[in-house]
């Protein structure tokens, strides 16, 4: 009997059948073509095709793109590890779907991907406007990706080697100047703060450098008041929880924060202690006042109805306030570096900032460092009336 086929392809007749094999970026089908003598060979290359992507083995790995590979690597694995926090997860897939899937680079096989390709791409991005902390940040990613394609064979080596975040001088000159608050701003801001319904908590991140995120997600078990110390062992976080499907909520949860080195005891002063027990009495009064009762387990600010503070409602807020007292306008982390400049002005060492902001090496603590040169220059400068 002959063998029924539907295909002829170069003259020859085959048996095809098309299966489902994954999705695209944009969540539409893969769909790949299975050939036979017969609809029973078809079948059963089909079934061996889709028993080795379940087993996670290397399926025409050589000629997908980088895009594919990178959004399966983000769903099918990033997504469901235990070691990585959704809100991780969704500025990973940001971060995807921002510099990887709109560009050309994506629809590239990733065995094209070399290190001039990856060189040029972020060439390309930096002259359209990208910073080159952005670019870093998209070459992390990448670092991590490749890693994964390393360990699956799916590449020999990877071709970020060998590649050069692009910056200029000026860039350079902006990223590593810090923008605190001088001592006259420090007088002028505290006395804008009088009635401020954030005054507690903008005192508190002056007096702790505690990120917004610690703050926010701060209780009132955190705080001990008779050894005069701040708990960080968690954070507030708003971000997208993004399903396998790509839909995405909204959502603000409490998470541990950014690194181990992160959750920290920070030792408070005495007048900052009186802060926080004058916080504490506005909890108990809003508790009375909804008819609650007062725990430990409140935020320590929170909004009237006792639940968390909108980051961004504050965020804009807090500008609202700078503004109207003619200070000028500067975003929440430069608290956290005035926090440490004053205490290395104060002669705390580096090692000791590093412990008390949560920093996972003195390398990054440095940043301040050049606080102390500029005040040596000043000090000096004192100098020039004995010549």
């Amino acid at each position: 009997m002959a063998n029924k086929t539907n295909s002829t392809i170069n003259g020859k007749d085959y048996y095809r059948i098309r299966a489902d094999v994954g999705k695209k970026p944009d969540g539409s089908r893969i769909r790949k073509s299975f050939y036979g003598k017969n609809k029973k060979e078809a079948e059963q290359k089909r079934d061996e095709y889709l028993n080795q992507l379940k087993l996670g083995l290397n399926v025409d790995f050589d000629k997908a793109s980088l895009g594919d590979l990178m959004h399966s690597w983000l769903y099918d694995f990033k997504r469901v590890s235990e070691n990585i926090k959704p809100s991780t997860f969704s500025r990973y897939e940001g971060i995807y779907r921002k510099y990887i899937q709109p560009y050309p680079i994506a629809s590239l096989r990733l065995t094209d991907v070399k290190t001039v390709v990856i060189q040029r791409f972020y060439n390309d991005l930096f002259d359209m406007g990208c910073t080159s902390a952005s670019i870093r940040t998209l070459n992390s990613l990448l670092r991590n990706f490749f890693s994964f394609a390393i360990e699956q064979d799916y590449i020999i080596k990877s071709p970020l080697k060998g590649t050069t975040i692009p910056s200029n001088a000026g860039e350079l000159t902006k990223d590593r100047k810090l923008d605190v608050y001088t001592d006259d701003e420090i007088k002028q801001l505290k006395k804008a703060l009088t009635g401020y319904i954030h005054e507690n908590l903008i005192l508190v991140a002056l007096g702790t450098g505690m990120r917004q995120g610690e703050l926010l997600g701060l209780q009132w078990k955190h705080i001990d008041f008779d050894n005069l110390t701040i708990t960080v062992s968690q954070t507030l976080k708003t971000y997208s929880d993004i399903k396998a499907n790509g839909t995405r909520n909204l959502v603000t949860a409490l998470q541990t924060p950014k690194s181990k080195h992160s959750i920290r005891t920070i030792p408070i002063p005495k007048n900052l202690a009186i802060v926080l027990k004058n916080q504490q009495k506005i909890i108990i009064d809003r508790a009375k006042t909804l008819g609650r009762s007062f725990n430990d387990d409140l935020f320590v600010f929170s909004n009237n109805q006792l639940s968390y503070i909108d980051a961004r409602a504050l965020l804009r807020s807090y500008k609202r306030m700078l503004n109207r007292n003619n200070i000028r306008e500067r975003d929440f982390h430069s608290l956290r570096h005035t926090y440490a400049t004053q205490l290395i002005r104060r002669g705390v060492s580096i090692e000791v900032i590093a412990e008390l902001l949560g920093h996972s090496s003195t390398e990054i603590t440095k940043i301040y460092a050049h606080i102390l040169d500029d005040d040596k220059q000043k000090a000096v400068a004192k100098l020039n009336d004995i010549f």
